[in-house]
């Protein structure tokens, strides 16, 4: 059932950090302001309208969820946990960027309209309106898009849509796999050996499910990770009980006889039995019924919504400065070097500082600072109480290419990898290492540090790499 808090709220309640910021804001500010989406970027977008303070600005936020906005990384990651799984409102948005636990509560005290359950269907660019599927008409003088991206699916007919096959999207998603998960009888088979497939397949290897991963390319995290880093997590993986099928592809996801998932075939004939098929093969955008906004396709990921450096969107028939995109359905201008290229960005990290950025543009017409964002990635498996060992990982920068890899640490439990450039780090990567260790190879990335490639080469550990580059 949706959820509609009217409260008709004309103004924000001070927060005690605010009083200094919301001097600098520009005194004419939108009076009505829209955020569709119920992700980070719109938790996070809320906070940072909460500590503007702006007088005399109303925001409401429509979801099509049935919950608050919350952080979307532990979808994958502790909500999948057998003992103790995360559950809501436990990671609400800002708990994951140290800020308040934005439950419904909080957005009610805050003066913020909540609308739940309510996806918006319509959208009137003339008239600055939104529709949603009850019927509702919200008018807005700021529209900020926040819908996020889509889970690409598998075909029907090959049977993507199948009882028993998951995809992991939203909240009631992971919840529904992680009933799935403990009423599973057989091993689960996981299609695709990026982000999703790894974390998805730690949860299961952890609660002993022994996973078979299927996937097309020669080695998992392929657009990130060349053969060698790759080759020691699969190792680690297979000693949790992880099977992988590498340059693999599904040919069908079959029925057994009550119509729910019996097996997995693949293209060289193989059949895999289980009862239990997750799948993350990439991300899209769909952006409906917004898709009267320019557009940028990205041959990595389909589509998003084209926005300049303050997130303003265009289109034919938009007002200037009315309709805005954050997190991952905006495709921004970021720079490698002298190349700047416009895409989408899928992590935690951008979703949270997209709508923060936004956010002081929506409150102030003359905001002109250009959004700059350096690539940062995580993830973190294997958390789990009973497990030896977690993976932790990080990278920064860029995985040109062109760059030459260097892979330093055994992996017992440290690791650190550089992609160095033209003599330069344009990226890094850290595996289990200290704070400083991950400044290092943080500040390495940021600042294109430049390094005696044969000397990165000869260190024998870890802490060798990290003095070199200090």
């Amino acid at each position: 059932a949706a959820h509609n808090h009217d409260l008709h709220a004309h103004f924000f309640r001070p927060s005690s950090a605010s009083t200094q910021q919301s001097s600098s804001m520009s005194p004419s500010v939108a009076k009505k302001i829209v955020v569709v989406g119920g992700g980070v970027s719109a938790g996070y977008f809320a906070r940072a309208m909460v500590a503007a303070n702006a007088p005399g600005a109303a925001l409401t936020i429509i979801s099509s969820e049935n919950v608050a906005p919350y952080e979307r990384p532990a979808l994958t990651k502790a909500v999948l946990h057998a003992e103790s799984p995360a559950r809501l409102p436990g990671f609400h948005t800002s708990v994951g960027g140290g800020g308040e636990r934005q439950t419904e509560e909080w957005y009610t005290e805050k003066g913020i309209t909540l609308k739940l359950g309510t996806t918006v269907v319509g959208w009137d660019k003339a008239n600055q309106t939104v529709t949603t599927d009850a019927g509702d008409v919200t008018s807005y003088d700021k529209l900020v898009v926040a819908i996020g991206c889509t889970a690409l699916k598998l075909p029907a007919s090959i049977g993507g849509g199948l009882s028993g096959v998951h995809y992991v999207r939203n909240n009631a998603d992971a919840l529904a796999l992680a009933e799935a998960m403990s009423t599973a009888k057989k091993q689960p088979v996981v299609i695709g050996g990026g982000y999703i497939g790894l974390e998805v397949s730690a949860a299961l290897a952890a609660r002993g499910m022994n996973p078979r991963v299927v996937l097309m390319e020669p080695h998992v995290m392929a657009r990130l990770w060349n053969s060698e880093i790759a080759q020691k997590y699969e190792q680690f993986f297979e000693t949790k009980g992880v099977a992988f099928y590498c340059n693999a592809k599904v040919k069908a996801i079959n029925a057994g006889d009550d119509g729910a998932v019996a097996s997995v075939t693949l293209a060289d004939g193989e059949v895999l039995e289980t009862d239990l098929v997750v799948v993350g093969v990439g991300a899209g955008a769909n952006y409906a019924p917004f898709d009267g906004l320019d557009s940028t396709p990205d041959p990595r990921s389909p589509g998003g919504i084209a926005v300049d450096g303050m997130f303003c969107a265009s289109g034919a028939g938009v007002a200037d400065k009315t309709v805005y995109a954050v997190g991952d359905i905006a495709a921004f201008s970021i720079a490698d070097g002298e190349t700047v290229s416009q895409t989408r960005m899928e992590h935690v990290a951008h979703a949270r500082s997209s709508a923060a950025h936004c956010a002081a543009a929506v409150l102030d017409d003359t905001f002109a600072t250009e959004y700059k964002y350096f690539p940062f990635f995580y993830s973190r498996v294997f958390e789990q109480k009973d497990q030896a060992r977690a993976l932790n990982w990080a990278f920064w920068g860029f995985a040109r290419d062109t760059a030459d890899v260097v892979v330093v640490g055994d992996f017992a439990p440290k690791l650190c990898a550089f992609w160095i450039d033209g003599g330069k780090v344009v990226g890094a990567m850290c595996e289990s290492g200290t704070e400083e260790e991950r400044d290092v190879c943080k500040n390495a990335a940021t600042r294109k540090v430049p390094v005696d490639t044969q000397a990165l080469k000869k260190c024998h550990c870890v802490e060798g790499a990290i003095a070199l580059l200090r």
